[in-house]
């Protein structure tokens, strides 16, 4: 009876132990877990950043071709004739001109026929320089490094996204979003407290990129620099610049508050 109760609580410990760990589980596999479901939360986050950035660019886009598109309704209301002319730009009325005298034949025969003088040679025309390379397209790989550097700078990762945006204009200087890589590049040393050099970026982006749309941002960002770097003057003139080449951009109402703010 004693070795029946023995082998009986074995059997019982056995099968506790064997439930035991088909519960627990392995705890080995617990960090490995976790360390996944990490991952997991920083890529939604990412991806999230991403996407956020992407919106407030078509939005920035959106805004520039509006003003484009009052500028270009303002030129054609001023180009417009007044109402009731009666006359359409351009249209005149019948010119008269008066017949010339008439010529008697003694009178030509009278006159020493001189041949008429012999027309000038025209100049040589001006070599027509050539047009500069047009900015291509962003690719998908030139898309993903740069939304990699910009989702880093909002991580406020700024050395590691200034890194990014440098390696995006050394592989892909001749696309669309190089002038945008070249202002965040002075954004990224703007956060640090690095002024000089952020002005240095931020002139650089004007410069080399004068048609690109971040010509006014990078004004404002240069004039906020100058401020910090005790430069009132300098950033006040940079300012009216703003206000008087872009008049109608977000970037010029935020000028005119900071020369009220000088004042």
């Amino acid at each position: 009876m004693r070795r029946f109760a023995v082998l009986a609580l074995a059997a019982l410990a056995l099968l506790l132990g064997g439930c035991g760990g088909g519960l627990l589980g392995d705890p080995r596999t617990a960090p490995t877990e976790a360390d996944e479901l990490r991952r997991q939360n920083v890529e939604l986050r990412r991806d999230k950043t991403v996407a956020e950035v992407e919106l407030a660019r078509l939005r920035q886009e959106v805004a520039r071709l509006e003003a484009g598109l009052a500028a270009i309704r303002e030129e054609l209301a001023r180009a417009a004739p007044p109402a009731g002319s009666g006359t359409a730009p351009g249209a005149a009325g019948p010119r008269l001109t008066p017949a010339p005298p008439a010529v008697e034949e003694e009178d030509l025969a009278d006159e020493e026929l001189v041949p008429p003088p012999a027309p000038p040679t025209p100049a040589p025309a001006p070599p027509v320089p050539a047009p500069a390379p047009a900015a291509r397209a962003v690719d998908a790989a030139a898309r993903a490094l740069y939304d990699e550097s910009y989702a880093l700078f909002h991580e406020e990762r700024y050395a590691e996204s200034e890194a990014g945006f440098e390696r995006f204009l050394e592989l892909y200087p001749r696309t669309d979003l190089a002038d945008n890589a070249q202002f965040w590049i002075g954004e990224c040393r703007f956060a640090r407290g690095e002024h000089e050099r952020a002005l240095e970026a931020f002139m650089r982006t004007v410069e080399a990129y004068p048609e690109g749309n971040k010509v006014p941002d990078a004004l404002l960002k240069a004039g906020r620099c100058l401020e910090r770097m005790g430069e009132g003057a300098a950033a006040a003139a940079t300012y009216e610049e703003i206000v008087s080449r872009f008049g109608a951009s977000a970037a010029a109402v935020a000028a005119r508050e900071r020369l009220a703010e000088l004042e």
